[in-house]
């Protein structure tokens, strides 16, 4: 009885501390965690899912507080009560974002976007993103951060950022602040919150970013620099990107930082042979220590499709003790087929562990697969030209939403697979463009294009239900006419 309740002890204890991690199905983060969008435009967040991918997971992706960038009004994000899904087989997924073109100068608008509440996977380390909304309109002045997007310090000292003007000479000022990443204020760097002022006709001016030397080893770590608030108002405002800044850790025993090549060209024919891409760890190689990677289908344009131009790859690079480097592939898949000259897909490094870190600068790498069995024109087109459904896309927002995937795979696996329904996709796609286009010019229209088709996404992804709705409206519709007949 004591070695029985012994072993039941020992399966809670291990249930307790590794169930979540024995359950979890791979680990979701950001694939990249800065992202610019122009007014007017659409650009897309990517969230990776690296180690494994046997089960659908999920995620929620939320907009913070503190941003000047406002959600719903400077920009939205299609993306169904804001549940990030990834579908069993699957490694990524692309959440669009719209900036609204408000016709204000504003200058450039921030919010930062996190990951949280996982569901079947856990969550990596990048789970925070920061979006900047890059103004349409030209101020009389603008102020800008100068230099590089990624800067660097390292601990112990102090990085001189300078704010640079264009436009009009007029005295200005701008705000400046740090929004923390994986630095903490008051630990890791000081408070950097302040006015920077220019003279009339004065070309820049500068501040100090200070980093804190707080003698722990915890690897590299981030904050973003921001602006805002120009003044004059309606003359002065911010201008360009946000600036990421690295606090480089100087402690002795660094595990070091990756950084991800590609071994040869980033540009290939489709019947090469498997790229191989490798993996640099550079700045410390103390301690063994490990990065994913995983493969994605770019998010827009002509895309490589995984599983169709390419084989989905993710895995776990393990690196010993003093070891700078280790390679993976990923296979091509030659289809004998005309296509576009070109079709793109990105691979990922993601999730290091053990105080290790991403270089952001050096973390994806973008593969173009060069069409080798000749360029496909529209002439040369037998039913349709583009895998876009254009109407849907234009109501959603993304040919990478989750509702315009499901009407594709009903086009590809239903409509495609007798006459009738090629005829219907061939008229679809020779009188549905300027459909699409009108409907994209007003918010309006795509609401009410999402409404009507409602009912089709429905069905195309719930037809089990839809069949039980139908027998109960049939069985509400005859017991209604049997009442009838009885009064």
């Amino acid at each position: 009885m004591q070695k029985i309740f012994g072993n039941c002890l020992s399966l809670l204890l291990c249930t307790a501390l590794f169930g979540t991690v024995a359950r979890a199905d791979g680990v979701l983060q950001f694939g990249d965690i800065r992202l610019a969008v122009n007014e007017g435009k659409t650009g897309y967040v990517t969230v990776i899912r690296s180690g494994t991918a046997r089960e659908a997971v999920s995620a929620i992706l939320s907009v913070g507080v503190g941003g000047t960038a406002k959600f719903g009004q400077d920009f939205d994000i299609v993306l169904p009560l804001g549940v990030v899904q990834i579908e069993a087989g699957d490694l990524f997924a692309h959440v669009a974002v719209e900036a609204f073109d408000d016709g204000e100068r504003e200058g450039t608008e921030f919010a930062t976007l996190s990951l949280s509440s996982p569901s079947g996977a856990t969550l990596g380390v990048a789970t925070s993103l920061t979006l900047d909304i890059i103004d349409a309109q030209k101020a009389e002045i603008e102020l800008a951060f100068d230099g590089a997007e990624v800067r660097r310090v390292r601990e112990g000292n102090d990085l001189a950022v300078d704010v640079v003007r264009s436009g009009g000479g007029a005295a200005a000022s701008i705000e400046v602040s740090g929004q923390p990443g994986s630095a903490t204020l008051g630990v890791d760097y000081v408070d950097v919150t302040q006015t920077v002022e220019l003279d009339e006709n004065q070309g820049r001016a500068g501040f100090t970013v200070s980093a804190l030397d707080d003698n722990e080893l915890e690897g590299n770590e981030t904050l973003t620099l921001v602006s805002g608030n120009g003044k004059p108002e309606g003359q002065a405002v911010a201008a360009g990107r946000t600036r990421l800044v690295i606090i480089e850790d100087t402690e002795p025993g660094q595990p070091g930082e990756f950084a991800l090549e590609v071994v040869g060209g980033a540009n290939v024919p489709e019947s090469s042979e498997p790229i191989t891409f490798r993996v640099n760890r550079k700045d410390g190689s103390s301690g063994q220590v490990s990065v994913d990677y995983a493969t994605a289908d770019a998010p827009s344009g002509n895309i490589a499709e995984a599983d169709k131009n390419y084989v989905p790859a993710t895995g776990t690079l393990v690196f010993a003790d003093g070891e700078l480097a280790r390679e993976f592939q990923v296979q091509l898949i030659d289809d004998n087929d005309k296509g576009p000259s070109e079709r793109a897909f990105d691979v990922y490094i993601v999730n290091p562990i053990l105080k290790s870190s991403t270089d952001p600068t050096a973390a994806k790498v973008r593969i173009g697969i060069q069409e080798d069995d000749g360029v496909k024109d529209d002439d040369d087109c037998e039913i349709f030209c583009n895998e876009l459904c254009f109407i849907a896309t234009a109501a959603y927002g993304s040919p990478m939403d989750a509702h315009v995937i499901s009407l594709r795979r009903f086009r590809d696996q239903v409509l495609m697979q007798f006459g009738a329904g090629r005829a219907f996709v061939a008229a679809y796609y020779r009188f549905s463009p300027p459909i699409a286009e009108w409907i994209s010019s007003s918010e309006p229209l795509r609401a009410a294009t999402r409404a009507a088709l409602w009912p089709l996404v429905f069905v195309v992804e719930h037809p089990g239900s839809a069949v039980v709705f139908l027998v109960l409206v049939l069985a509400g519709l005859n017991l209604q006419r049997r009442l009838r007949r009885t009064l």
